[in-house]
């Protein structure tokens, strides 16, 4: 496989740990995989010839750097499969994990410094070059092996809840790249057992793939909320036409200030609840304004049309809309109104925002426009 792989994929890695900084930071929830994600992309990057040249100029020797690794590495196999563990409800396996990575911290130190004088932690093809024993190894990656198992497991059995889509594709990608990453430790196992030249190019490739899996599961809830936001935007952009004609009309319902700079300091998700709850109470107001003439022909002008019924009462109701409006222009007096004419609302604030999107673009339709050139003589 091309050597870039390895590159590419802890690039994505980090890529993605960046783009999380600052939901890491603020959500305590998401604080402790967050930190261990960034700990796994710095444990990988250290395989990279260019962090390793640059970190032999800034570190006490190479040794250091290897046991340091090794010992973040177990740090953030604990917390992963803790955070895992902790998502999936089952808290009470955290004493369990942290006790089991102390002791193999513990066991490696000891081992490491019980072990003949010697440059770095590293598998040694010869055995006449001085190293730590092959228990260290067995231990360390036999350590990642059942971690990662677990933490995959969970991963895709949780994916087959009733969790959103997006959630449970983010829970097998990252579950498959904790599963990729069981085969690398079981190479590794291979060659410590073996010394063979022939599993030493597969560590790279295998090590990026995992990354990729890894950086892609853990993409998926940024690029949903990425999504929601576009999604937010479009929805307070297309409902501003009709907005700003029906709170024009109806000031009091405006609940905050109109200066633009104030307003945009406001999340963009509140103030879009806030535009859906001034054009529901700008139609409690408007509704009063319809006379019982302009209705009917509002009904009958729909019919005429042929509009597809499951838009008929959007049209019916930015038509009347366009009727109270005008009324209320021309000074007719509000009167006592017992129709629904606001239409069914509901709990559920998609589906609110999806049913006045529809009366926005009906509001602008060239058949709300024709009836609005009707009304002449019945107001």
């Amino acid at each position: 496989m091309p050597p870039w792989i390895e590159a590419a994929g802890i690039s994505a890695l980090w890529g993605v740990a960046l783009a999380r900084a600052p939901q890491g930071v603020r959500d305590r929830e998401q604080r402790t995989l967050w930190f261990a994600i960034l700990m796994i992309a710095l444990a990988m990057s250290t395989h990279l010839e260019p962090v390793t040249t640059a970190l032999a100029h800034v570190a006490p020797d190479a040794h250091w750097i290897d046991m340091t690794t090794h010992l973040f590495g177990i740090i953030d196999a604990a917390a992963v499969l803790w955070f895992i563990c902790g998502a999936a409800g089952r808290h009470r396996h955290t004493a369990l994990v942290f006790s089991a990575a102390i002791t193999v911290v513990t066991t490696l130190v000891i081992l490491d410094s019980n072990a003949p004088p010697h440059a770095r932690n590293a598998i040694i093809p010869s055995p006449a070059t001085p190293s730590v024993p092959d228990i260290y190894w067995w231990i360390f990656f036999s350590f990642h092996l059942v971690a990662d198992s677990t933490c995959g497991f969970v991963c895709w059995s949780y994916s087959r809840s009733d969790a959103p889509r997006l959630l449970r594709y983010g829970l097998r990608l990252f579950g498959t790249s904790m599963l990729l990453a069981d085969l690398l430790w079981v190479l590794k196992l291979a060659y410590v057992q073996t010394r063979s030249a022939a599993f030493v190019p597969l560590f790279s490739p295998v090590t990026g793939i995992e990354a990729l899996f890894m950086a892609v599961g853990m993409a998926l809830p940024v690029l949903a909320q990425v999504r929601d936001r576009w999604r937010d935007g479009r929805s307070y952009r297309e409902l501003a036409p009709l907005w700003l004609d029906l709170t024009t009309a109806t000031p009091d319902v405006v609940l905050g200030p109109g200066q633009r700079f104030q307003s945009m300091l406001v999340p963009l998700q509140l103030r879009l609840y806030r535009r859906v709850i001034e054009i529901r109470d700008a139609m409690i107001v408007l509704r009063n304004y319809v006379t019982p003439s302009a209705l009917d022909l509002a009904h009958q002008h729909i019919t005429d049309q042929a509009i597809p019924s499951p838009l008929g009462q959007a049209h019916i109701t930015a038509c009347w809309l366009t009727a109270a409006l005008q009324a209320m222009s021309s000074g007719t007096a509000p009167q006592s109104q017992t129709a629904n004419l606001a239409g069914p609302s509901t709990n559920d604030l998609t589906e609110e925002i999806n049913h006045l999107l529809q009366i926005a673009e009906a509001y602008k339709s060239p058949t709300v426009h024709a009836y609005r050139e009707s009304l002449t003589g019945t107001i």
